[in-house]
């Protein structure tokens, strides 16, 4: 290969003929000419790796480097704007029977009846392997998991989802790779750290890119050039319409955030796009609300102190409650691939009597969840009951199939139907009018009461405690008349201003208005 001295980059010679067809390829590289030995590496950039022989795969026609064509058919299908969604995450690997694109396409006719517009997938490039495995250390940011399926599979899915009003976020991790990257092989210090980015740190989980370092013959940042490469190539190929940024506290550059997320949105200009960011705990100033880089921050508060009040008797912060319902920009979710399933914690931390126990604390978070401000994210199988343990030793490995046969027992289906009135409420009413304030009218820490207005005509009230609550009396400017509750069509009548209500052990009413 021949080496441009100007821009760094190695091209075939002119005079080079390859055969038509795929074809294995690495590199063999030296720093220096003055270095005796040879590395053997993969292309950074190769976009189909053999994971048998540890070679990158390339197809050449004509002498040129070839794709099948895909011909997108929906992409002038106008997709929901970032105020307006409902996000589902997904693990491939075990969303289906068969851990595919072509599975997560089977089932979008069950998301678009749940009232799902946005899906998340987790990783889906490659790391290096097919053992089942999350994808948080990539090793080639380029590859699709071959176990997923062939580029074609991932855009006919996004395409796919494009038709139905589904947009399709990318998990995108930026602040690591994993120790056999191509990029460590080479060179581990021109585009990491040397060693830990933080020392102090306790989460570690690959080279962290160094975004600072600036190469002064090149004139540019190869770690910033490499990761801008990196978006344009998802975004643009596959037309996703958003990325989460994982471990952003740990890549702890804002420049970088604010650079990709802009990259991204000028590589897919003819739809809104969204952007979220991992930092544990939500920082407000990473907002672009607050002149920061993403449009949104993933909160670990929303499950943290959710959870505790559904499964805890003897702790119920009041405070921190109000904030998760009323704060904006977040991304709210009761369970991630982060976390234990809330209906494991209610069962083994919440001594739970019994199932009807359970899962009405299951349907009080799922309220809460669907009327607080912020964007809702589901975990696949929260919305019907799963409850499987997670663990603390390799999580990420663990192979746990969706139970979908779950949808065929009542309590699961029940809460399944709790999840799409919920879903429906939010779009129809919540998002189609814009409602983005909250009032608290109504609170007592002892009983572990709380209630809220939406708007003038929408009031939530919950009840976080584990005993019946009889004769509770709120009053506030409330519109005297009929009143409704969403999800049981109870109806209710206001007079002088006063709700006069009966609670039910973690009960939730979601009570509008009627004209």
């Amino acid at each position: 290969m021949e080496k441009d001295v100007k821009s760094g980059v190695f091209r075939m010679p002119s005079s080079s003929h390859i055969n038509d067809g795929e074809h294995e390829y690495k590199f063999f590289i030296r720093k220096n000419a003055k270095q005796k030995y040879w590395t053997s590496v993969v292309d950074p950039y190769v976009e189909k790796f053999d994971i048998k022989h540890r070679h990158g795969l390339i197809t050449i026609k004509n002498g040129m480097k070839y794709d099948e064509p895909y011909e997108w058919k929906y992409d002038h299908i106008k997709l929901p704007e970032n105020d307006q969604l409902i996000i589902y995450e997904i693990y491939v690997a075990d969303f289906t029977e068969n851990g595919q694109f072509s599975g997560v396409l089977s089932k979008l006719n069950y998301l678009t009846d749940l009232g799902i517009n946005a899906i998340e997938l987790m990783p889906i490039h490659d790391y290096m392997g097919n053992e089942h495995n999350w994808g948080y250390s990539p090793t080639h940011h380029f590859a699709l998991k071959a176990t997923y399926g062939a580029k074609n599979d991932l855009k006919k899915l996004v395409d796919e989802c494009h038709e139905r009003g589904i947009r399709v976020f990318l998990d995108g991790v930026f602040n690591h790779s994993s120790l056999a990257c191509p990029l460590v092989l080479i060179d581990k210090h021109y585009w990491y750290y040397k060693d830990k980015h933080h020392p102090e740190d306790p989460c570690y989980w690959g080279a962290e890119f160094n975004y600072d370092y600036y190469d002064e013959t090149l004139k540019l940042k190869p770690a910033v050039k490499y990761a801008q490469d990196v978006v344009r190539y998802w975004v643009g190929e596959f037309h996703f319409d958003g990325i989460r940024f994982d471990a952003a506290k740990q890549m702890d550059n804002y420049d970088i955030l604010r650079d990709l997320d802009q990259i991204a949105r000028s590589t897919r200009l003819t739809q809104p796009f969204f952007s979220q960011a991992e930092y544990v705990p939500e920082q407000p100033d990473i907002l672009k609300a607050n002149n920061g880089p993403v449009d949104a921050c993933w909160s670990s508060t929303f499950h943290g102190v959710l959870s505790e009040a559904l499964v805890n008797q003897n702790k119920f912060e009041l405070d921190r409650l109000k904030y998760i319902i009323s704060t904006r920009n977040l991304v709210n979710y009761l369970t991630c691939h982060d976390n234990e399933r809330l209906m494991y914690l209610i069962g083994h931390l919440g001594k739970a009597c019994d199932d009807n126990d359970a899962f009405q604390r299951a349907r009080l978070g799922a309220i809460i969840l669907m009327t607080s401000v912020s964007t809702p994210l589901i975990w696949q199988g929260d919305e019907f009951g799963e409850a499987r343990h997670l663990g603390t030793m390799n999580q990420h490995r663990k192979v746990i199939p969706m139970q979908w046969s779950l949808l065929e027992q009542e309590p699961n289906k029940n809460l399944h139907q709790i999840f799409k009135r919920l879903i429906e409420f939010r779009r129809t009413i919540l998002n189609k009018n814009a409602y983005d304030q909250t009032k608290f009218i109504y609170e007592n820490v002892e009983q572990r009461l709380l209630a809220y207005k939406r708007s003038s005509d929408i009031v939530i009230v919950t009840n976080f405690s584990d005993q019946i609550k009889n004769g509770i009396e709120i009053t506030e400017n409330h519109t005297n008349g009929r009143w409704i509750d969403w999800l049981t069509n109870e109806t209710y009548t206001v007079k002088n201003c006063t709700f006069k209500l009966n609670l039910q052990p973690f009960d939730g009413k979601v009570l509008l208005k009627q004209n």
